[in-house]
């Protein structure tokens, strides 16, 4: 009878052991799983506050060259009004 209650003692043991390995195998599987969501989350917000900022460097870099254009234009205004108002200087003046 006492082999048998070992033995019956043994396979529990050995059942109870199986089973928490698995909860245990479970669970890490669990948390690694859920540092990966947080990780590619985490990645995912990265990816759109570089887009924003993407689209914002774009949209300054739009402007810049508005305000370069401007501003070329009005160089070439001043250029054409210093050649007339020279055209007008005579000739004597000039030197």
């Amino acid at each position: 009878m006492s082999r048998h209650v070992d033995n019956l003692h043994d396979g529990v043991s050995a059942g109870l052991g199986g089973a928490l390995l698995a909860i245990d195998a479970g669970l890490r599987a669990a948390r690694e799983q859920a540092a990966w969501d947080r990780a590619e989350a985490r990645s995912e917000d990265a990816v759109h506050r570089l887009g924003q900022a993407l689209l914002a460097s774009r949209a300054r870099e739009a402007e810049l060259a508005r305000q370069l254009a401007a501003a070329r234009a009005e160089v070439a205004g001043l250029r054409i009004r210093a050649h007339k108002a020279e055209a007008r200087i005579p000739v004597a003046r000039r030197a």
